[in-house]
């Protein structure tokens, strides 16, 4: 019997060919359940949100930017962008596989064929970790200075908290760069589910561009009638010793910062979905709960819901996307607030990755997330702002959301 491992493995060993160019790994790490499509049977690309309320039924797996949903939620025009604001590719069949074994969705003969591809893959080795060290886009004093504009505008009563970000690059190695790059962007993928395995991670190829994710967040889970949003909120490094690990966690759930943060953001899933929910039916769980990953600890709340009647996952988007704890609050002044003050798209980064069955929605809030290309990776990293944020510790917390990218260990 194959483990979890074994099949990711396997799914590497054929991106790495680049046979298969809208391969689509929606990852949920060792302990989770994955779902893979090697060549779709037809895809959807816009710009516009809307388009998911014309779905038809079916097994699809796919993207959604930032941008598309701050298009959607401003109510503008949407944009075209070098990345689709929204694709969706929907398979005959996917291979899933997860802690209760493999399961074939969709048509048995074509969910069997990816199986039996993916059990052909050719041997292949990852070899060694295929970046550079990552360099941040934004200089240290300009984060700073865009900390203080968004203090300044928490101060006027503007906004009460902003998710400010700032993108980072780096280059395949001189080594790797003698490699086809859908052999690096697989070594790549490799070396995250490794070391800093994620519940929500993703490896979507798309021609000349990858998307990878190795997310932890949910922005909704849509299954039996229930919704549940996981808005995480609150941040703390790993330490380098026991000790320190725990004073971290200590002086996480000791934050006052941390806890008037996340109490925000959940009051504000809570209000997006009350406006699509069945009557008195939103509840939250009373206290956060800790969750320590390899390079961060987080404070996660989960928020359910029954939608009214009548509505569908349309709704459901337009009510949640872009998620609450990666705009800020209140979120359509927050907004524009972030579009004046970031200087290129997030992309994928903040947007979601999306599964979408008969009996399921499944759609990621794709932070620690980037775009590969033949020359490297960019990858974003940020955090939310509030009254009494210090902007050098705002910087480096940015810093820290990003570390599972950058094997040299010592960026500043």
């Amino acid at each position: 019997m194959r483990t979890p491992d074994d099949w990711g493995r396997r799914v590497l060993a054929c991106a790495s060919t680049g046979a298969y160019p809208q391969l689509s790994w929606l990852d949920g790490g060792p302990r989770g359940r994955s779902v893979v499509g090697l060549s779709p049977a037809q895809e959807v690309r816009s710009d516009d949100l809307a388009v998911v309320s014309d779905l038809p039924s079916g097994y699809w797996l796919g993207w959604l930017t930032y941008e598309a949903g701050v298009d959607a939620t401003l109510g503008r025009t949407p944009r075209s962008r070098a990345l689709p604001g929204v694709c969706l590719r929907r398979f005959d069949g996917l291979l899933a596989w997860g802690p209760a074994g493999i399961e074939h969705l969709g048509d048995p003969a074509a969910a069997a064929a990816i199986e039996r591809q993916l059990q052909s893959a050719p041997p292949w080795s990852p070899g060694a970790w295929p970046l550079q060290r990552l360099r941040s886009d934004v200089e240290p004093a300009e984060y700073r200075r865009r900390v203080e504009a968004v203090l300044k505008e928490i101060r006027a009563g503007n906004t009460y908290q902003v998710n400010l970000s700032q993108p980072f690059r780096a280059s395949f190695t001189e080594a790797a760069a003698g490699q086809p790059w859908p052999h690096n962007v697989a070594a790549l993928y490799h070396g995250l589910r490794s070391d800093t395995p994620a519940p929500l991670g993703g490896l979507l190829f798309d021609g000349n561009r990858a998307l990878v994710s190795n997310a932890p967040e949910t922005l909704v889970h849509w299954e039996g009638g229930v919704v549940t949003s996981s808005p995480i909120k609150g941040t703390r490094p790993r330490g380098a010793t026991p000790g320190e690990d725990r004073a971290n966690v200590d002086a996480l759930l000791a934050s006052h910062k941390d806890a008037a943060e996340h109490v925000m953001i959940v009051d504000l899933v809570r209000n997006d979905l009350g406006r699509i929910a069945a009557a008195g039916s939103v509840v939250a769980s009373g206290r956060p709960e800790l969750v320590t990953l390899p390079t961060v600890h987080h404070l996660v709340t989960d928020v359910h819901a029954r939608l009214a009647d009548g509505l569908g996952l349309g709704a459901l988007l337009a009510a949640l996307f872009p998620g609450g704890s990666i705009t800020g609050a209140p979120k359509i002044a927050t907004l524009g607030i972030i579009e004046r003050l970031e200087t290129v798209p997030r992309g994928l980064y903040c947007g979601g990755l999306v599964l979408i069955t008969p009996e399921r929605v499944s759609v990621n809030i794709a932070i620690r997330s980037g775009q590969c290309d033949e020359d490297g990776l960019t990858v974003h990293g940020g955090g939310g702002i509030v009254l009494d944020s210090d902007p050098e510790g705002e910087r480096l917390e940015s810093i820290a959301k990003v570390r599972a990218f950058d094997r040299a260990g010592d960026y500043q």
